[in-house]
């Protein structure tokens, strides 16, 4: 992959296609999974369907696999500045904008900040609060958030919850595979993650876990409701009725906050909606050539 050198930061970025510019904004949260994770592996090719219709770019955010880890930056303005850097490099003047979980919360703010270069905007099971109080998950990120602050990575990495050897999802990613009837293959999918984990140096483990928690806390510390309502693109909110990580009402509450915002709801439809579900591209895409129909470069 190509990288676009930042003064802090080096973002890995892939793109292909040759139509009206489209970006995808990936879900997770900078931490050691993104390293050891495989699209390939996985056997996901779902990126060519856009590039069969647009010239469709995505990157690796800052911290997220063949990126560079950032120790600072994982504020959603910077984030959003990153993702605004690498289409000034790519020669990009505006284009649809895809925020899928936590790059929803990105592409809001991008939106916001930048209104002339989104063509439309597409959130794709995101809420405006990814880490609610009184979540077990999300109390335990500020927990954990908390020893970081105090004594330092290397305590935190040492008292991080037994469930988490690689990243924090792995707090909530268990309940999303039950439902998706997918536990077995998740389990042995982590298995093989830790293993390979342990392989990796401490040293590099400790930054990690650390960077993983910094980019959740700007989550933490964001007021989204005033981003969302600057809002001016046209707006397609997708969520899927079966998301176990994100609630429906939450995917409701988003669509009643920005102007221009339409809800589309997929039965029975899980988590990442768009890496799994082709049905959920073409509406995506469908959507997207109605809000912009000049299909040329």
């Amino acid at each position: 992959m190509p990288l676009l050198a930042l003064p802090d930061v080096s973002l890995a970025f892939r793109e292909g296609g040759d139509r009206r510019p489209a970006v995808y904004v990936h879900g997770g949260f900078a931490s050691l999974a993104t390293l050891l994770y495989d699209e390939q592996e996985a056997g996901w090719t779902w990126e060519h369907d856009f590039a069969a219709q647009f010239r469709f770019i995505t990157y690796d955010r800052r911290g997220c696999a063949s990126s560079s880890l950032a120790v600072t930056g994982y504020d959603l303005g910077t984030q959003a500045a990153d993702l605004a850097a690498l289409l000034d490099h790519l020669g990009v003047t505006a284009a649809h904008i895809i925020g899928s979980s936590a790059g929803g919360p990105i592409a809001l703010t991008f939106a916001a900040h930048w209104p002339a270069r989104v063509r439309s905007l597409l959130l794709v099971g995101t809420a405006l609060d990814l880490f609610p109080r009184g979540e077990p998950g999300s109390d335990a990120v500020r927990m954990h958030l908390a020893i970081l602050e105090r004594e330092g990575p290397e305590v935190a990495f040492e008292q991080r919850p037994p469930e988490v050897e690689v990243t924090f999802a792995e707090l909530w990613d268990h309940t999303e595979a039950t439902a998706r009837g997918e536990l077995e293959a998740y389990r042995a999918r982590r298995a093989a993650w830790r293993d390979r984990a342990r392989a990796i140096p401490r040293q590099q483990r400790v930054a990690y876990y650390a960077a993983e928690l910094r980019n959740m806390q700007a989550y933490i510390d964001a007021d989204l409701l005033p981003v969302a309502r600057q809002v001016q693109a046209p707006t397609l909110v997708l969520h899927g009725t079966n998301d176990q990580l994100v609630p429906i009402a939450d995917a409701e509450a988003l669509a009643n906050t920005v102007p221009n915002a339409t809800l589309h709801v997929v039965q029975g439809g899980p988590h990442s909606l768009m890496i799994r579900d082709a049905k959920v591209r073409r509406v995506a895409m469908d959507w997207m050539h109605r809000i912009d129909p000049t299909r040329g470069a």
